[in-house]
């Protein structure tokens, strides 16, 4: 079967388990608002935070939601504000999968692996209950899969390199 067959199919079940009833399940967390308000403050005020006394993360992953949120064209775009950062993390979500399919089968040789790989990441209780909520550690699998993936290029060149460290230097400053 080909690769990306597979990877469609991979990334529509995971799309349905994370999609259906991500509005409404696990229920809004205090530091998911947190961290739309930090994007939005970015976006509005050019402030890292809407209180200047609260910094208490690394501000990369506040820079893509305010990022995400000049896209979308505001932070009430999908509903509840925090509707609209569980849509990026969806987002972010389906190309870890997309990710993981492809470090998998890089590294395997295995394309139904890289399948068995991905429904364990996308399945996972763990991932369903904490992976739909708008937390940076979402944000950050997605650098560092993308960090590790670039590195795993056929014709790996210092550029690849480079990519890599800046995409990982993004994780850890998320």
């Amino acid at each position: 079967m080909k690769s990306h067959l597979l990877i469609l199919m991979v990334v529509l079940v995971s799309l349905i388990a994370h999609g259906v009833n991500m509005f409404h399940f696990p229920y809004y967390e205090n530091d998911e608002g947190v961290y739309m308000s930090q994007g939005w403050s970015l976006l509005k005020f050019g402030e890292l935070a809407p209180y200047t006394y609260w910094y208490d993360h690394a501000p990369a992953g506040w820079f893509l939601i305010a990022l995400w949120l000049f896209l979308t064209g505001g932070i009430f775009t999908f509903g509840f504000s925090i509707n609209s950062g569980r849509v990026l993390i969806l987002i972010l979500h389906l190309f870890s999968v997309i990710f993981i399919f492809k470090i998998a089968h890089k590294l395997t040789q295995n394309q139904w692996i890289a399948v068995i790989a991905c429904i364990f990441f996308a399945l996972s209780p763990l991932q369903i209950y904490f992976g739909r909520r708008v937390l940076l550690d979402n944000i950050m699998i997605f650098w560092v899969l993308l960090s590790y993936l670039l590195l795993l290029t056929q014709n790996l060149k210092l550029t690849h390199i480079f990519q890599s460290a800046v995409t990982f230097g993004l994780a850890v400053l998320t």
